[in-house]
């Protein structure tokens, strides 16, 4: 298992200050971290520019695991944006020696969503991965809890071509929604390229928390033992906006070393 970090562990999504950026990377490369993932709005100041990006990487001693990109993959309407943003994401990560853009949906209802819901996000994560797939890059899907809730990743992991969608299984949301995570990450071994590692636990009023990872209820033990003879990327992705990141980080990447 490789170890990589999620811009957002150090606090915000989006940093839309270069000069926030570049010091999370450096932090990240200075944890000793092996890879980087960003949110794609990080990048796109560098989409003219991949070289620049690449000396930074180079810099830093890291690769750019992918661009994690947000979507409504189910809506037909919003396709040809989709494609035309995936494009640019995918030859951005594929200039800089990337693999992956990691996707994540847009709840389409607040309810139950129906199994042809389910089907047209299939298509539409089908479509930008056929796409992407000649430039080398393979779409990495994200879940959210409301997706657990609903066995989404399942129903997706059914309705996808393996060859041009992966998963990039995230454990905390999973819990969120009463869900074993361990159990999922047998489940999907054969499609799991990257796992967004994170905890969970409720506060006193039984409310969902994002603790620092080794803090909450994720077994990591189990988990490790699941996640044999698994060689992708162990991404780390706090978010629980924790007063002091970089502490907290370089505390996360001891926890996240006793797995390999």
């Amino acid at each position: 298992m490789k170890l990589g970090c999620q811009a957002r562990s150090f606090g915000k999504g989006i940093y839309p200050s270069e000069a926030d950026f570049l010091s999370v990377v450096h932090q990240i490369g200075k944890l000793c971290f092996r890879g980087l993932e960003a949110n794609w709005k990080n990048l796109e100041r560098y989409f003219q520019d991949p070289e620049a990006f690449k000396r930074i990487l180079s810099e830093t001693n890291l690769e750019l695991i992918g661009a994690h990109y947000g979507a409504a993959h189910w809506d037909e309407s919003s396709r040809k944006q989709i494609r035309t943003e995936g494009d640019q994401i995918a030859d951005f990560v594929s200039a800089v020696g990337g693999q992956y853009i990691v996707c994540s949906g847009r709840r389409p209802t607040q309810g139950t969503v129906s199994d042809e819901m389910w089907k047209k996000t299939a298509e539409g994560l089908n479509l930008l991965g056929e796409h992407c797939a000649p430039k080398g890059i393979q779409l990495a899907y994200h879940n959210h809890w409301w997706e657990s809730e609903q066995e989404g990743l399942v129903k997706l992991a059914s309705y996808t071509e393996p060859s041009y969608v992966g998963f990039a299984f995230d454990t905390g949301h999973h819990i969120r929604a009463g869900k074993d995570a361990i159990a999922l990450a047998r489940e999907l071994s054969d499609r799991l390229h990257i796992i967004h590692l994170a905890d969970h636990s409720k506060d006193a009023q039984g409310n969902a928390l994002r603790p620092q990872l080794g803090t909450g209820v994720l077994d990591l033990s189990a988990l490790q033992s699941a996640l044999q003879g698994f060689t992708g990327w162990l991404v780390l992705e706090e978010e629980n906006n924790a007063p002091s990141p970089e502490k907290q980080v370089a505390e996360c990447i001891e926890v996240m070393r006793t797995m390999t």
